[in-house]
């Protein structure tokens, strides 16, 4: 099978792949819930869900520090990385034996379409469409307040870091009608005396830097008038089979 990835590159397959390595979170976890987790004998330390799963797969090392080593070895027939959360040195080096695909997930969109190219890889497009249809549907049925609320929400400290413009996580919280402050593409570096007027909300999640109460404290000093929430960041931030619980934490955390 041929196919097109995420950065126009052709990868050339047997279909389907009887191996897979997954080297990152999201595609590990919707894997696994579309019933695949049989064929995957490689994972990343962070893919952690479904945990009763996935404790008995190959690690690999870091989505940020893959071994090579491991995944040769291993002689997978697709891996599978995302740009945003593998290293395009590494995605190079494997893709010279072994079919690399690669997501490239900016949006609630293209998170979607991710699972679409699942189901076509794996002959599973019956449930990756059912999958796709309930995300959707459940998205459609939560009760949010429509006023454009303005909010801020970090991914990192010293330096401070924010999710920006043509990022998933920007995304998804548009569908709950909210607003970024930072009009900056990806997560740009910002300096917190330079935010002005107090963002609405200021979201602390629990990865990648794990945000504490002490974090909240020294914040509300500075944004007297946020509220500001401690939240998971997998909600948030994962994509895939994930977004089916991310609909109704989102609800129930902005209600």
């Amino acid at each position: 099978m041929i196919l097109t990835d995420d950065l126009n590159r052709t990868i050339n397959f047997l279909y389907p792949p009887e191996t897979i390595v997954s080297l990152c979170p999201s595609v590990t976890e919707t894997l696994c819930d579309l019933g695949l987790s049989g064929k995957i004998i490689g994972i990343t330390d962070y893919c952690i869900h479904p945990g009763d799963i996935v404790k008995n797969i190959n690690k690999v090392g870091g989505t940020k520090t893959v071994s090579i080593t491991k995944v040769k070895t291993l002689k997978p027939k697709i891996i599978f990385a995302v740009k945003e959360e593998n290293s395009k040195k590494t995605i190079k080096i494997l893709s010279e034996n072994i079919p690399c695909y690669v997501f490239d997930i900016n949006s609630f969109s293209d998170a979607l379409k991710m699972i679409n190219t699942l189901g076509e890889i794996f002959y599973k497009t019956k449930k990756t469409t059912a999958l796709k249809e309930n995300i959707v549907k459940t998205f459609s049925e939560v009760q949010v307040i429509k006023q454009h609320v303005s909010y801020l929400y970090f991914v990192w400290k010293n330096p401070w870091m924010t999710a920006g413009n043509n990022t998933y996580i920007g995304s998804l919280l548009s569908k709950f009608y909210l607003k970024n402050i930072i009009n900056e593409p990806k997560y740009p570096k910002i300096k917190l005396k330079n935010i002005s007027p107090d963002p609405q909300i200021i979201f602390l999640p629990s990865e990648p830097y794990k945000f504490s109460e002490t974090d909240k404290m020294e914040l509300q000093k500075i944004f007297p008038k946020s509220k500001i929430l401690l939240v998971d960041g997998e909600m948030l931030s994962w994509y895939g089979s994930r977004m089916l619980k991310a609909a109704g934490y989102l609800e129930k955390l902005l209600s």
